[in-house]
């Protein structure tokens, strides 16, 4: 699929808006969870089947992930979609530590 026909598909892709999102993780209005969250809606650089995989790992999450990781191969046959398992902590870690002090990016 070439880019042009990525981006295309993707806006036509069922993302949870960013109400949405803060709401579902139960975000602290202001928190720096949030900025991160609003930082990364940039959902043109997943696939379109990311949309409705179920391994767990919220949109904005994986955005920031592929930002700070370009070179790493997401392909939808993989049963993690490219992303370590790791990440499932580290979302945990931060929804309960949501000034994300302490957290890397």
């Amino acid at each position: 699929m070439s880019k042009s026909e990525r981006r295309e598909a993707n806006q036509s892709a069922a993302w949870p808006s960013l109400k949405e999102q803060l709401a579902s993780a139960a975000v602290v209005p202001g928190s720096a969870l949030e900025r991160l969250i609003r930082e990364n809606q940039n959902f043109h650089l997943l696939r379109p089947e990311e949309a409705r995989d179920r391994i767990g790992i919220p949109a904005w999450l994986r955005v920031h992930w592929r930002k700070h990781h370009p070179k790493s191969v997401y392909t939808e046959g993989d049963p993690t979609g490219g992303y370590p398992r790791a990440l499932n902590t580290v979302l945990g870690e931060m929804l309960l530590q949501q000034d994300l002090e302490g957290l890397s990016s």
